[in-house]
């Protein structure tokens, strides 16, 4: 199968991180299967031609010119859709099928009316994630605004959907009515597999607290400091921030909410990590805390849970088909004192702390193991591809409730 896909995907000449590490993961994964032929369609704004095309480690990549994204705002976005779909009305027929990974980049615009089958793989639904984004007026919810405009005008049009969660899947099934519906987890990291298999590091130092959101609103950053503070009240403890920090973000938060209890030095900024980096911490901290305003399927609560570390989170959208609460994961509410009573019971319960991180461990590695994420790509290309052809059960997406026995939703479902 010659399989197309559309991803805000970095060059590989760039050795940074990605930010969104699942669709490299899986890109690696896909590109060694026997079956697929792989190409990836993504975006520079820095080539000296229109198109660039080249091969690397099995994939084929194509990248298109468009301008930078602040320019583009000015169009609408449409520069970027336009040149888009232009280059797929000249060369969809090479393909038998068009893989989108998330519509927040309009792909579902610039791939409407082709004669090819189109798949789009679900991260978050920015149109919902708009009305709990925190204040009236910001850059960020103009922006927001203008990605959900596209998203519902187009989504409808899309008919097949991988999806992870409960969430998700009621989200497609009320917004594209019609549509296939096929399940899948994301592909997670190896060195978060490889901590898992490593001793628990004894405790040195100061216990830290780990949060992966940097400084975004919408993961709950203000929270996470109000609790912390909250902590410092009573507990000697640390806190790690990773992810982009964005300075005026930062320099809001300190002015809104200034430390009482906490001091500087008690923060810790570390900026993007590597998957070594960010595994090596989850094997430091007591919790991952994980407060946000709405998610579908966290990456950073899957790879805590794979790597053996406890979940302190929010139960919005799909998180409780990550969490079972009390047995997976706790959950508190926005709040910083619930948050914080959450983080101190697991501090001070060792035995609830490795009892969540085991029980999490198992479930996570069953969710998210990549023969597996991969066998259910494949099955669910084959089955768009070959229409009369159904794929076997998957695993729900729902909470697994129980260690010892799931029981399998149905893997294709009719919104």
């Amino acid at each position: 199968m010659k399989i197309l896909w559309l991803a805000a995907y970095p060059s590989p000449h760039i050795t940074r991180e990605h930010p969104v590490p699942w669709v490299v993961t899986l890109a690696r994964l896909v590109s060694q299967h026997p079956t697929v032929e792989l190409t990836i369609l993504s975006w520079n704004w820095d080539l000296k031609h229109p198109v660039e095309e080249f091969n690397h480690q099995g994939i084929h990549f194509i990248y298109l010119r468009t301008p930078l994204s602040r320019f583009d705002i000015l169009t609408l976005y449409q520069t970027r859709i336009r040149r888009t779909a232009a280059y797929l009305r000249r060369h969809c027929h090479r393909y038998d099928l068009i893989h989108l990974h998330g519509s927040e980049l309009q792909f579902q615009a610039a791939t409407a009316g082709l004669p090819v089958p189109v798949l789009l793989s679900v991260q978050g639904l920015v149109s919902e994630c708009v009305k709990v984004l925190p204040g009236v007026f910001s850059w960020r919810r103009l922006l927001w605004n203008l990605a959900g405009y596209y998203e519902r005008k187009y989504l409808p049009q899309v008919p097949n959907f991988s999806c992870r969660t409960h969430w998700d899947t009621a989200q497609v099934a009320r917004m594209c009515p019609g549509s296939r519906i096929f399940h899948n987890w994301e592909a997670i990291r190896e060195a978060f597999f490889s901590a898992a298999a490593q001793p628990r590091l004894a405790p040195t130092g100061r216990p830290m607290l780990l949060f992966m959101g940097g400084t975004q609103l919408m993961k709950g950053y203000h929270e996470t400091l109000v609790a912390f503070d909250l902590i410092r009240q009573t507990t000697d403890m640390r806190l790690v921030v990773a992810g982009a920090v964005n300075p005026d973000e930062l320099a809001e938060a300190r002015r809104r909410f200034p430390l009482q209890h906490a001091q500087p030095a008690d923060i810790e900024y570390r900026g993007f990590q590597t998957a070594a980096q960010l595994a090596q911490l989850c094997r430091e901290a007591v919790c991952l805390v994980h407060p946000s305003y709405l998610d579908n399927s966290p990456n950073s609560v899957c790879e805590a849970q794979v790597a053996g570390l406890p979940v302190v989170a929010t139960n919005v959208g799909g998180v409780s088909s990550l969490i079972e609460d009390g047995r997976t994961g706790l959950f508190a509410d926005l709040n910083p004192r619930s948050l914080a009573d959450q983080v101190l019971r697991l501090h001070h319960n060792p035995a609830l702390r490795a009892q969540l991180a085991r029980q999490a461990m198992a479930v996570a590695h069953r969710r998210h193991n990549p023969e597996t994420v991969l066998r259910r790509t494949v099955e669910i290309y084959e089955a768009i591809c070959h229409r009369g052809l159904t794929p076997p059960a998957a695993v729900p997406t729902v909470a697994e409730a129980s260690l010892d026995a799931i029981t399998a939703l149905p893997h294709e479902s009719t919104a």
